[in-house]
């Protein structure tokens, strides 16, 4: 499951956004309650964050969550950082609510793009196994797509094309590894629906002449020639290089 994987490890990446002023020393016990103004706490948390302590830098940025307002210039910040400890953490459900917090009621905020794409992300994590369930990856894949509703002209947004491409991808590896289960058990009217969903669904996949070549092999294993000929007819067309091709259509191109 290549695709499944890479669409994952792509989302699995931390944000972290350039901050001045963040190199407070590293011997110190991080204790929230010892910090007196919200700027020392919030440059504290970030710098546990970016040292992996996602459990202390969850701790000082809940307390200022409470403490400050949406008028305070760094809520929406420690509201960003503080899904980024959630989806540190692998607490992905509550990543992904946290950061579409941040996008929904502070949409007009530089960081609102950047929130859906990271809630796209947190999704995608929770779809763990790609014969699982996809409702969590479906979720994912409209979030990013919102996001370039919302934000086309961001760079989340063209970071989301590149995740949407993948989560198509992985989509399209899913339903061919279904189908291949029905065709390996017999199942080929099952098998042939699969392959020629993720044909209709999925045109740009690098799994495309991969079903059109089990879709071939099912038509054949029922009896269904005339079907047969006419997949055969268009493998020829556009994939008659591959050897795969040419093994179950022979040589003949159409038209010769």
């Amino acid at each position: 499951m290549t695709w499944f994987r890479a669409v994952r490890r792509a989302a699995r990446t931390p944000v972290v956004l350039g901050v001045s002023g963040l190199l407070l020393s590293a011997c110190a016990r991080f204790n929230p309650a010892a910090f007196q103004d919200s700027e020392s706490l919030y440059r504290a948390s970030l710098r546990e964050f970016r040292g992996g302590r996602f459990d202390r830098a969850q701790a000082g940025l809940q307390r200022l969550s409470f403490d400050l307002t949406g008028r305070d210039s760094l809520f929406v910040l420690t509201r960003f950082y503080l899904a980024e400890t959630y989806f540190g953490m692998r607490d992905y459900v509550t990543a992904s609510r946290e950061f579409r917090r941040v996008s929904d009621e502070a949409p007009e905020s530089p960081l609102a793009p950047t929130a859906l794409l990271r809630a796209g992300d947190s999704h995608a994590q929770l779809w763990r196994r790609p014969e699982l369930d996809p409702t969590s990856g479906q979720t994912a894949l409209a979030t990013w797509q919102e996001l370039q509703g919302r934000y086309p002209d961001s760079e989340a947004a063209a970071i989301s094309g590149v995740r949407i491409r993948a989560l198509n991808e992985a989509f399209a590896e899913k339903e061919y590894e279904t189908g291949l289960f029905y065709y390996r058990r017999g199942g080929f009217d099952s098998a042939i629906l699969y392959f020629r969903n993720l044909i209709s669904t999925y045109p740009s996949s690098a799994h495309v002449p991969l079903a059109f070549v089990r879709l071939v092999q099912s038509y054949r294993a029922i009896g269904y020639r005339e079907e047969q000929q006419e997949t055969c007819e268009h493998l020829l067309q556009y994939f008659g290089t591959r050897p795969d091709v040419r093994e179950v259509c022979g040589n003949r191109r159409p038209g010769r």
